[in-house]
């Protein structure tokens, strides 16, 4: 395996990339500006709300569900014993229009990893003739010769049931490699299309140090009625999430790695990007949301006298995407959470270090058909996430909810305050907040799957950790239960004290913030090393069912105003004949977050009544940050400073009376009776335009 190697300069830094750039609102608080209201259609719709939950064996989180078209719901997940061998089994649930089961089946086929149906959601479909398709991972049928090439990883199961849990087919796809479904859809002819990640493992030994580590990729599979593989196509990059559109072409997210220029052996970097696929997985185009490019300074080479210091540009990943949806007007939105460093290694540093404790937000990215960049939108709430995922579906009247698990308590003081709840989020088309629900049940929820409901509402699985405890191998431990909530097209279930409403959130433009740059991938006709049909034992299983909300119809009028929420930026640029957002370098940014200081000494006083008027005519714009006891002055401008801005800083004082003592690079030290100067201008950071004057 290739070992990727980091100068300290750019280990410390990708640490702070990767880590640390949780930084929520870029600007200063001179940007605020009133909210902009929505509209919506607002007639009356009757609907139906409930929380509903389900107890098989000790545990049983819903990892996926599917509205199906009487109106019920299909809930899927794993369940195992823990008193026995942590075998996890599939389970199917179907239920009516109120969330109550009518059947319950579980498959007795072992499971590759933590369950059949595992986390990636959104594994099942109903197809055309009204029968359900599901998809899991699974370890078993393969007989000694295939046992000897495989690692016991697991391949992908498709299987279709009748509407009344009856099993009819199911078909084992996958590379002598560790496989996991991601997406399930069907299509028009009756048949089903999958999307698969393949992670290419070697040898026999089942523990890897670093899974993560391993290569992995996506394939698309288009099974028959029957079950039968028509084609598959393997893509270079794995899917986060992919949508099979109208029109039979997909809209997909991806993170491409990439290499930083001019670095030989260096570390790979991931960027998040949107890929449009014709009807044949063809790519049309391929676009990445990243930051603008970190300009480094690293050693290029070293002699006995001197070291050489070059420059390297770091691209830098815009956020952590997850779900991508089309707009009505044919474009696309990537969702994720956003992050920044331009606090952090810029100007204010104390509010930095605070920000490591406060709430990341949301991030949407829009571009219109044909991958044009038009903007980028951020919503801050009050809540902290330790979750990396984030769902998105788009509602009956073309506007989005979003849903991520967070932590209980803003403030998370306790373990307590730590526990998850689900945050639910609408917005409309503009990425602008029209409600925000917090859903708390029990004592630990967190939701897995999302998805829009024909009554303009959402339906809502995952798994609670009740009040209610048994016995596990003589100790009291509570239940996990799967849970299916049904919400209103505000959010809210009718009578259910567990869900609040929040009104705190903030908007941002981040457009200037982001930058899309197009993104080379490719796609390729792919022979499924595993193509085999299969017959797993297929069961009923004992489903405890519990109402935690009544069903409740009730006629419900859509919100469609905006939350009146603080705004930082400018609105973007949307509609015909809009151009590309254009971007803040990060040393606007690190000027535009930096805090006047005050001065605090006399010594200090005259330094800056002599060096500010210097500094402005060459830079334009100054801010005085930092005087530490009159030990140091800190001045930010909004470019990054130069050597020509040394040597004409250099002239003026020289002007004024003062001796050079040494001029190189960005290094100037002065000196008059009674005053010595020791100048440091930043002229190898391009995150930053900064001067430091010791005193």
């Amino acid at each position: 395996m290739k070992t990727n190697k980091l100068t300290p300069t750019l280990l410390v830094l990708s640490v702070l990339v990767a880590a640390v750039f949780v930084s929520v609102v870029v600007g200063s608080a001179a940007r605020y500006c009133a909210a902009v209201s929505g509209t919506c259609a607002a007639k009356p719709v009757s609907t139906n709300t409930f929380i509903k939950t389900f107890r098989m064996r000790d545990r049983a989180p819903g990892y996926g569900m599917l509205p199906t078209k009487d109106g019920g719901y299909l809930v899927t997940g794993d369940t195992v014993l823990s008193s026995g061998m942590g075998v996890w089994n599939a389970f199917v649930v179907k239920t009516d229009a109120k969330g109550a089961a009518v059947w319950s089946k579980q498959f007795d086929s072992e499971s590759a990893a933590q369950g059949v149906l595992t986390e990636t959601e959104r594994l099942s479909a109903q197809t055309t003739d009204g029968n359900f398709v599901v998809a899991g991972d699974i370890k078993e049928f393969y007989d000694e010769a295939y046992g000897e090439k495989k690692e016991l990883w697991g391949d992908v199961m498709v299987t279709k049931m009748s509407t009344g849990g009856v099993w009819m087919w199911s078909t084992m796809v996958g590379d002598y490699s560790m496989d996991f479904p991601q997406r399930l859809w069907a299509s028009a002819d009756g048949g089903v299309l999958l999307l698969a990640k393949l992670k290419k493992m070697t040898g026999t030994d089942t523990e890897v140090a670093d899974v993560d580590a391993v290569p992995d990729y996506s394939v698309v599979v288009k099974f028959d009625s029957a079950g039968k593989v028509l084609w598959s196509k393997k893509m270079s990059f794995a899917a986060t999430d992919m949508e099979y559109l109208s029109d039979g072409s997909f809209i997909a997210l991806a993170n491409i790695e990439t290499s930083m220029a001019n670095v030989a052996d260096s570390a790979m970097v991931e960027l998040p990007a949107i890929i449009k696929l014709d009807s044949k997985l063809k790519v049309l185009w391929a676009k990445s949301i990243e930051a603008p490019s970190l300009e480094l300074a690293t050693v290029t080479g070293t002699t006995r006298e001197t070291m050489k210091i070059g420059k390297t540009k770091m691209r830098i990943a815009g956020g952590d995407f997850r779900s991508v949806e089309q707009t009505a007007d044919g474009g696309y939105i990537a969702f994720g959470r956003y992050f920044n460093a331009a606090q952090l290694l810029g100007g204010n540093r104390s509010a930095a270090i605070k920000s490591l404790t406060d709430a990341i937000p949301s991030v949407a990215v829009k571009v219109d058909a044909k991958g044009a960049y038009k903007w980028a939108k951020s919503v801050k709430t009050p809540f902290a996430s330790m979750d990396l995922d984030l769902k998105a579906v788009k509602t009956t009247n073309n506007e989005f909810v979003l849903s991520r698990n967070i932590m209980r308590d803003a403030k998370f003081k306790t373990v307590t305050d730590m526990a998850n709840n689900v945050e639910l989020m609408k917005v409309d088309a503009n990425f602008n907040p029209r409600w925000v629900k917090k859903i708390d049940i029990e004592r630990d929820t967190e939701g897995y799957d999302l998805r829009a409901t024909s009554d303009g509402g959402v339906a809502i699985s995952g798994r609670i950790i009740t009040v209610e405890e048994h016995m596990i191998m003589g100790s009291p431990e509570p239940w996990q239960d799967a849970f299916l909530l049904k919400a209103d097209a505000n959010g809210d279930v009718s009578g259910a004290k567990v869900v609040a409403t929040i009104t705190q959130a903030t908007v941002a433009d981040e457009s200037s913030v982001l930058i899309m740059q197009a993104m080379s991938v490719i796609t390729s006709d792919f022979k499924l090393p595993i193509n085999q049909s299969v017959k797993p034992k297929i069961t009923d299983i004992e489903d405890k069912q519990r109402t935690i909300v009544a069903p409740a119809v009730k006629s419900v009028t859509p919100v469609c105003t905006t939350l009146n929420v603080p705004t930082t930026g400018t609105t973007p640029a949307t509609g015909a004949g809009s151009t590309e957002p254009q971007t803040t370098s990060y040393a606007k940014l690190s000027f535009d977050n930096a805090v006047e200081g005050k001065i605090e000494t006399e010594k200090s006083r005259k330094v800056n009544d002599e060096l500010l008027p210097i500094l402005k005519k060459v830079f334009g714009q100054v801010k005085m940050t930092d005087n530490q006891d009159g030990l140091w002055l800190t001045y930010y401008f909004p470019r990054q400073a130069t050597v020509a801005d040394r040597e004409a800083v250099q002239k003026e004082v020289v002007a004024l009376g003062y001796k050079v003592d040494e001029a190189e690079g960005g290094v100037l030290n002065v000196s008059k009776v009674g005053v010595s100067l020791r100048m440091t201008f930043s002229v190898n950071n391009s995150m930053v335009g900064k001067l430091e004057v010791m005193l």
